[in-house]
């Protein structure tokens, strides 16, 4: 056993050596009361599951093979968002570690564990059926934190006293499974459920942290017509989710006016919220945009319900604008429904003979920002009624919006995404509020 090792928390390390190309001996320390075992009999062939957790002083990272692992971990994965989250876990919040990381699952020929030293020692004959079936990504974190805190040096040649404190504090969860090995089917199984959860979806996390009560309390209150209609963390079994909710606000906030103390006095366009859908709830995190939305409160069904409304009425209103024979239709990015049944709207139930795109329905919806004032208490209410107003001014809106269309060749994607479309039509929108405000008609 090679003697130059490091003193850790639990023990002194012994070199991991390699008895052949082919054979691994992967070693490590863990405490007597850090390290369980489980063994289940299948069909006379014997399955064990060992749980270790030792710290991260005594586990060294990439030491054992991932080849099993359908996932690459090179050095690019240390560039994702996963590994920047798991780095930071470690080094801020090492004690927290274990809880925030599932771990790692090595499956292995043998494993052999000495309760009175702690010294546990990892047999791999077989490359590509052994070694991290899982957590490769975190293993790879744990050796790029280790050779930083060697520089240069081999981590396990540090003495006790040049670890970093963080190291002396983390654990990783070890699953370690012996009794797989020849059994193809059964690791493919294995290693395929094991590599199927995705990093949690940050507007589930904004759900658990609170952020969007303000608006459940709303849309889910007794008898309210959006009760259950809204899904606010993912797998919530929701045709719409709180990211679409948070969508349609964005067309109303208040910085695209530079009012009500907003973050800019220049006036902008929402295009945020068509390009930017799965980031929205990052915006309620921001403390600058956060009363922009807040000050929607009183008007936050309204607008859901004006959404919808302008969605069913969109073919009626292009009719006025253009003629029938103008074939909504055939617009790109629009299907019909005529011959089919009618597009459902999963917030009010309303019903129409097309599918919209977003890039369409967005800039002409935004527009409508032009109806909004605010009170003494920064709260939004309405100028003028907005679905009388659509009724009545939606065909000069729409003329407005695919005159911007055309201008771009006809792609709904490209004018949901331009300024200058919401910028042309919430000015044709403040013309005709103006216009009403002082008795003009159009």
């Amino acid at each position: 056993m090679n003697s130059k090792t490091h003193n850790s928390g639990e023990g002194i390390i012994p070199s991991t050596t390699n008895a052949t190309p082919e054979t691994r001996r992967i070693r490590f320390y863990v405490s007597k009361d850090h390290f369980r075992k489980h063994e289940f009999n299948d069909n006379g062939k014997s399955v064990v599951i060992y749980h270790a957790y030792p710290l991260l002083t005594d586990w060294v990272g990439r030491e054992a093979p991932d080849e099993v692992n359908p996932r690459s971990h090179d050095d690019d994965c240390l560039k994702s968002s996963v590994a920047s989250d798991i780095e930071h876990t470690i080094m801020e919040w090492p004690k927290d570690f274990i809880l925030a990381n599932r771990g790692s699952t090595l499956l292995v020929e043998s494993l052999s564990y000495d309760p009175n030293s702690g010294l546990a020692e990892a047999l791999i004959t077989d490359d590509e059926n052994q070694g991290l079936a899982d957590g490769a990504t975190t293993d790879a974190v744990i050796a790029k934190i280790q050779a930083l805190a060697a520089s240069g040096r081999p981590f396990r040649s540090l003495k006790k006293e040049e670890l970093p404190s963080f190291l002396k504090e983390a654990r990783l969860h070890l699953e370690i499974i012996v009794g797989l090995t020849g059994d193809r089917d059964r690791i493919g199984r294995l290693v395929k459920g094991r590599n199927t959860s995705r990093q949690v979806k940050s507007w589930s996390m904004s759900d658990f942290e609170h952020r969007f009560d303000w608006i459940q309390k709303i849309l889910e209150r007794e008898s309210g017509p959006f009760k259950d209609r809204v899904g606010y963390e993912e797998n919530a079994g929701k045709e719409l989710t709180i990211l679409d909710v948070l969508s349609i606000l964005t067309l109303f906030h208040w910085e695209y006016d530079g009012k009500g103390g907003g973050a800019s006095e220049r006036r902008k366009a929402p295009t945020v919220a068509y390009s930017s859908k799965g980031r929205m709830d990052a915006r309620l995190k921001d403390e600058t945009l956060l009363p922009g939305y807040m000050a929607l409160a009183l008007i936050l069904e309204d607008i859901l319900r004006l959404h919808d409304h302008v969605y069913a009425n969109f073919e009626t209103a292009y009719d006025t604008a253009f003629g029938p024979k103008a074939k909504l239709g055939r617009r790109q990015g629009v299907e019909s429904r005529l011959n089919k049944t009618p597009l459902t709207l999963p917030l009010t139930g309303s019903q129409s003979n097309y599918v919209i795109p977003s890039g369409l329905i967005f800039p002409l919806l935004a527009s409508l920002r032009a109806l909004i004032e605010y009170d003494d208490k920064k709260q939004a209410h309405w100028k003028i009624n907005p679905t009388e107003f659509f009724d009545r001014h939606g065909p000069d809106l729409i003329g407005c919006l695919f005159e911007q269309v055309d201008l771009l060749g006809g792609n709904p994607n490209t004018a949901g995404k331009k300024k200058a479309v919401y910028t042309a039509i919430h000015n044709e929108a403040r013309l005709l509020v103006d216009n009403s405000s002082t008795g003009t008609h159009s």
